[in-house]
């Protein structure tokens, strides 16, 4: 039998995402709605209470009025996944971020409250946890990340924005340090202290980079390139969409020798890049994928497929 699915907000970026990945599912059904129903409270509800479950592509007000209303109907019964980020660091929801440690995939399997990651977030973690669970960096440390987004993360107006002819190619935003994500970066990654986050957009649709640069003298003893390589793909070695390039692999980079953030447009894949100068005693950590892909909708399939024991993979891509 079909799993039945409702999409709160489909109109939107992640939404459309979402629903092109879902209709290549073979395991699921969508359920529609009218679009002059979809802000008709009473007419959603029919629709919850059709579904198995309920993703919630909506800005995060929205996003907790439904989640109030469906467990206001049918308690905690319902399986909902929330890509907002009202709900990420909220002790009663799980962070949808399968990768996070060993234990994250059985917690996304039994419980009914997912919490999709934000896309920096992903990237982000994916490369601190492996340093923190392993003793590499102190949670103390005061870490600086740095990140480029294509603009279609920013939503409609982002959007909007850069399909302009008087637009900027590139810019910095979140320039009080007060970037969203901030919060989930710090529980997840168990640091003690904010990092500072410098985020950008540029004139691209899709694809991110995350980047953490390092000092050795900032990590523990006798640690260098090799050794750091060696952790990561240790940690990473069974995970479906998570890849770690060879250490300072010029295969990874253009014939000009540039490292490109859109090279997983389309796919639930996280690549990692690891450039060491042992010399100078820096190590530049390089996450790389797709901000509507692994940092949203794909995403969100792929915990869908986890809760409800589907094969990891299926429906996460919409290119290979």
């Amino acid at each position: 039998m079909s799993l039945k699915i409702f999409i709160d907000g489909a109109e939107g970026t992640t939404g459309l995402q979402l629903r092109q990945r879902l209709l290549l599912h073979p395991e699921v059904k969508l359920i529609s709605i009218n679009n002059d129903k979809r802000k008709d409270l009473n007419h959603r509800l029919e629709k919850f209470s059709e579904a198995d479950l309920i993703f919630l592509c909506l800005p995060d007000e929205e996003s907790k009025k439904s989640v109030y209303e469906i467990t206001k109907q049918f308690g905690s019964k319902k399986v909902i996944i929330d890509t907002s980020s009202v709900h990420r660091i909220d002790k009663d929801w799980k962070y949808g971020f399968p990768e996070l440690n060993i234990n994250q995939k059985s917690l996304i399997r039994d419980t009914t409250r997912i919490t999709n990651p934000g896309c920096y977030a992903t990237g982000a973690l994916a490369l601190i946890r492996p340093l923190i669970d392993n003793n590499i960096i102190d949670k103390s440390a005061t870490l600086n990340i740095n990140a480029v987004s294509g603009y279609t993360g920013g939503g409609k107006k982002l959007i909007e924005y850069f399909s302009t002819q008087d637009k900027e190619t590139f810019v910095y935003y979140s320039t009080f340090l007060d970037h969203k994500h901030l919060k989930e970066i710090t529980r997840y990654g168990l640091l003690k202290k904010n990092p500072i986050f410098c985020p950008s957009v540029g004139a691209f649709p899709q694809g991110m980079a995350v980047s953490l640069p390092l000092h050795f003298d900032w990590m523990k003893e006798g640690i260098n390139g090799r050794k750091i390589h060696a952790i990561f793909k240790d940690r990473y070695r069974s995970e479906e969409f998570v890849s770690i390039n060879p250490l300072n692999s010029k295969e990874s980079l253009t014939k000009e020798g540039f490292l490109s953030p859109e090279i997983l447009i389309g796919t639930n894949y996280l690549n990692i890049s690891i450039f060491s100068n042992d010399l100078s005693g820096q190590i530049w950590l390089i996450a790389r994928l797709d901000n509507l892909g692994k940092g949203a909708s794909g995403a969100a399939v792929q915990n869908m497929n986890l809760k409800y024991g589907f094969n990891e993979k299926l429906g996460t891509m919409l290119s290979k």
